[in-house]
């Protein structure tokens, strides 16, 4: 195959609209704030080594429609054994961005996946991961599937990781293994059907939707604690009108005493502990969500009063190691109440509660 037009236009064909999406999500990320700043040189970082994948499949697919072996076939075909799993190696640490330790020691079967390349490369060893005939068809070596054992590795990894966010989201997983999915579906089509270029366009695609979804999550979601926001407790209340539920208002006593006494920071510790506490009790049978700056609230979808009840008696009794207490309201829901009316009354239960908590414990006015 010879640089010709019709060999350009495949190219085109081929890589416009996939390196269009890079080159777009590369502009959102420069733009955003929404995420930290490793968050987003992550996201660079995946989406220079996505160009890099698209640049190598294209000189692998050009130097493999030669009659001989040449110095570009070892190359682009070594980048891609590289390339390949450094994204999804690079896509844990997004996956595991909750962690408060994430450990580095993934990273060793990577190097050794790039020493084994650059030794095939190079032609040392017989060709260890890969070499090729004379007449240019490639041939594993004894390590030949040692980078899609380890992208494998790597993608069970992020489901792993994805699994681990569940209470900051329960869609990721989802999406997460979807992603997964498409990117071992592609990886067979290509090794066992000769297809081209469609690892490295599944994985732009399936890394821009992940982003995009991420960044929808934000909006949806408060900053600080990471549960979901007012708006989205409003919209969810509004889809299940139409079923039982019950409402559990909450209320964090003397959040203002711990801002304008303490310092903003204790309040925002005393907000992330009493958030960590709900997750740990509520999080499996309820959605969460911050509704007001001391305010939280709790929709259960598929359990009785009692449960709810016992749940709130969990989680108070777990406030007790701590020096913070949340006044709670539990308030049923059947299909035809005024649903403004349930959530009066949790609201008005919860603070006949505070009044109690404000009565028996030594705390500070608000």
């Amino acid at each position: 195959m010879e640089f010709t037009f019709s060999t350009v236009r495949l190219y085109l064909q081929a890589d416009f609209a996939p390196v269009v999406s890079v080159f777009v999500l590369i502009a959102f990320i420069k733009t955003n704030v929404s995420f930290s700043d490793k968050i987003n040189r992550t996201f660079i970082l995946i989406s220079i080594a996505l160009l890099l994948l698209t640049i190598s499949d294209n000189l692998r697919f050009f130097a493999s429609n030669q009659p001989h072996p040449t110095n570009l076939r070892y190359i682009s075909t070594g980048c891609g054994y590289i390339l390949r799993p450094t994204i999804l190696y690079l896509l844990t640490f997004i996956t595991a961005r909750h962690r408060s330790k994430k450990t580095t020691l993934m990273v060793i079967p990577l190097i050794f996946c790039v020493i084994l390349s650059v030794i095939s490369i190079f032609r040392i060893g017989n060709g260890i991961m890969f070499y090729f005939s004379d007449d240019n068809e490639c041939v594993r070596g004894p390590f030949g599937f040692f980078s899609h054992i380890l992208s494998t590795f790597y993608a069970f990894q992020i489901i792993y990781y994805s699994f681990r966010n569940y209470s900051h989201n329960k869609s990721e997983p989802i999406v997460v293994i979807v992603m997964v999915v498409a990117a071992l579906f592609a990886t067979v089509l290509e090794h066992s059907f000769d297809y081209d270029f469609v690892l490295s366009q599944t994985l732009i695609s399936s890394i821009v939707f992940y982003y995009f979804f991420l960044l929808t999550q934000t909006y949806k979601r408060d900053t600080l604690t990471g549960l979901l926001n007012r708006r989205c407790f409003y919209l969810e209340i509004n889809h299940l009108l139409k079923e039982p539920m019950i409402l559990l208002s909450m209320d964090l006593n003397n959040l203002k005493y711990y801002n304008d006494t303490l310092g903003h920071a204790a309040g925002d510790r005393a907000l992330i502990t009493v958030t960590e506490i709900m997750n740990d009790i509520f999080i499996k049978h309820a959605k969460v969500y911050r509704t007001g700056g001391d305010e939280f609230m709790a929709i259960f979808t598929k359990q009785d009063i009692k449960f709810v009840e016992a749940l709130v008696e969990d989680f108070q009794a777990a406030l007790n190691a701590t020096e913070y207490r949340v006044a709670c309201g539990v308030a049923q829901y059947t299909p035809d109440d005024n649903i403004e009316k349930v959530i009066t009354l949790s609201d008005e239960r919860m603070y006949s509660h505070k009044v109690k908590l404000k009565n028996s414990e030594s705390f500070k006015k608000i």
